[in-house]
């Protein structure tokens, strides 16, 4: 077994055929697809180092690990740091391993340490509480710990039993709220998941989400054009392939509420939504959400992913979820592990702040 290192996007782009053998052989999430990493890499990998690493075995791909290189500042200092392709925007990261995850993952971390780069630590965020190998790189990691609860509601088979899932108080709720925008409005649901409407739907989307949170004082990361860029190319790629999930809700043909995610492998990922905040009193969100939630049952889902992230609204549908993980490999010695602890203060106070505010 040998480790090829891919450093350009050139490179990337001809994976595809590859990448997408070793994804029919293992577990995985519609963010570790070619799509959406190349995507992002289109768009935010200009100040980066593209570190892709390849397990080979007899002329053939067993193992990915999609990382790249950073140097971020932090208080005047200049810090490297391997990551995840897709950090901060994908809900769930991990290693790509079809075969021997045990010994790709210790030529992986093998050859990472031996790389040119200077560099701090291994920062490895998202990792799903169900991933294979995360007892493996438990081994490697000088601390790993849960980062974000990921709640997810198994779907019934058929539509008419989605409300009979969910408690007496909720039930009535729903029907409640169903009444009252029907009596005040003329109401629609519309889904602009296809390739000739996702055009069409993604800036009434951007605009919904923009004013929910912008009405709270914040910016929302819609303001930023590169991010808008990014949405509507994986918007684009992903309707080609019967991935996206983009509904939106209007009342009285005023779009009101959206959802916006991906249908993959039987599991919809509620990626982010949007709403006008004038009509909040009806509850648009989470009327917006049960419709989708019967489209996807329609339409053969059984999961239905609230994706990263604890918000309040989410335990209203359901109790059950899982966690995601970060693990850490220091390079050596205490100071990089200060550093990241600082780091990540850092990060999460201002740096990112929209990370945590895109959801949901």
């Amino acid at each position: 077994m040998r480790i090829v290192e891919v450093n350009t996007y050139h490179d990337f782009l001809s994976l595809r055929e590859s990448w997408n053998d070793v994804l029919a052989r293992c577990d995985h999430t519609v963010f570790s697809t070619w799509e959406w990493l190349s995507t992002w890499w289109k768009h935010f990998g200009k100040d980066k180092k593209l570190l892709l690493l390849l397990a080979e075995e007899n002329n053939r791909i067993i193992g990915i690990a999609p990382l790249m290189y950073s140097v971020h500042t932090m208080f005047g200092l200049r810090r490297g740091k391997i990551e995840f392709i897709g950090t901060p925007d994908s809900d769930y990261q991990n290693f790509i391993i079809a075969e021997k995850s045990e010994d790709c993952l210790k030529l992986f971390i093998n050859h990472i340490r031996k790389i040119r780069e200077k560099y701090d630590c291994i920062d490895l965020r998202e990792i799903p509480e169900t991933a294979e190998y995360l007892p493996l790189i438990g081994h490697f990691s000088n601390n790993i710990t849960r980062i974000h609860r990921c709640p997810y509601l198994a779907l019934p088979k058929t539509a008419e039993n989605l409300l009979k899932s969910f408690g007496s108080n909720v039930r009535y709720d729903i029907r409640r709220k169903f009444r009252k925008v029907e009596n005040s409005f003329k109401t629609k649901w519309l889904d602009y998941s296809d390739t000739r409407l996702f055009n069409i739907g993604m800036p009434l989307f951007f605009e919904l989400h923009q004013k929910r949170w912008t009405s709270r004082r914040f910016s929302g990361i819609y303001a930023d054009k590169k991010m808008r860029d990014f949405h509507l190319d994986i918007a684009q790629s992903f309707s080609q392939k019967g991935w996206l999930g983009l509904y939106l809700y209007e009342l009285s043909d005023e779009p009101v509420s959206t959802v916006y995610g991906f249908k993959y492998k039987s599991r919809y990922y509620a990626y982010l939504t949007g709403f006008d905040p004038a009509y909040s009193k009806y509850s648009v969100g989470n009327l917006t959400l049960f419709n989708t939630m019967i489209h996807c049952i329609n339409e053969g889902i059984t999961i239905f992913d609230f994706a990263r992230g604890a918000e309040e609204y989410k335990d209203r549908w359901t109790k059950t979820a899982r966690w995601n993980y970060e693990a850490v490999i220091a390079k050596g010695g205490a100071i990089p592990k200060i550093q990241h602890c600082l780091y990540n203060v850092y990060w999460n106070q201002g740096n990112r702040i929209n990370y945590f505010l895109k959801i949901k």
